[in-house]
């Protein structure tokens, strides 16, 4: 197996698209293709980040001579995929309770306690669920900074949720917590956050003769 050849493997082997491995090695699209069709070779700065991404060796990344696959490390498979709809599930499910927090409540003549209790509840398990998820997160720079920017959003949704509630908006919150969760998973992640929680779909022109 050649080196074009593993590059393809592991990728795979980890979830990630083309676009995806590109933006966390900071080249183009075309540059990880040419090396995944062998026309062209990562330089020794991109085969060594390589090897720290997948968790294997330099060596076994270049020697592609009298090397059975058999003999080949293991490739460590990497849940990136489940940690992304962890993720993405967990900011909606948030978003979800928080809605349902803003709302006014039409269950009968309860106390004001079990009220709260039932509302914030869920509401807090949502949200530490959505904090925990940064654990996935290896760099920890880059982990600081997203716990930054999440905090800032949460406490965005919060600031709509409350006021909703306190002036009876029902639609306008709900509408307000969903462009706001939106913008958050579509914009924010992927271009703040380095987070691509939604593969987006690539459409090619075709050019008519």
């Amino acid at each position: 197996m050649n080196v074009s050849e593993k590059l393809v493997q592991l990728r795979k082997s980890t979830g990630m698209s083309q676009e995806e491995l590109a933006e966390k090695l900071e080249v183009s699209r075309q540059a990880v293709s040419r090396w995944e069709r062998g026309t062209a070779l990562p330089d020794a700065a991109h085969i060594l980040a390589l090897s720290r991404l997948y968790s294997v060796t330099t060596d076994y990344l270049l020697n592609d001579d009298g090397v059975r696959d058999e003999d080949l490390p293991k490739v460590k498979t990497d849940k990136t995929i489940l940690h992304k709809n962890l993720t993405l599930l967990a900011i909606i499910v948030q978003a979800s309770f928080l809605n349902a927090a803003a709302q006014p409540w039409v269950g009968g003549d309860i106390n004001i306690s079990i009220v709260m209790a039932l509302k914030l509840m869920p509401l807090l398990l949502a949200s530490i669920w959505m904090a925990s998820n940064h654990r996935y997160e290896i760099d920890q720079a880059k982990r600081s900074k997203n716990t930054k920017i999440e905090m800032c959003y949460c406490m965005c949704q919060a600031g709509i949720a409350v006021t909703g509630y306190t002036n009876h908006w029902t639609w306008i919150t709900a509408f307000l917590l969903l462009t706001v969760a939106l913008c958050y998973i579509f914009v924010v992640n992927p271009n703040y956050m380095d987070r691509v929680l939604v593969q987006r779909k690539r459409f090619v022109k075709i050019q008519q003769p």
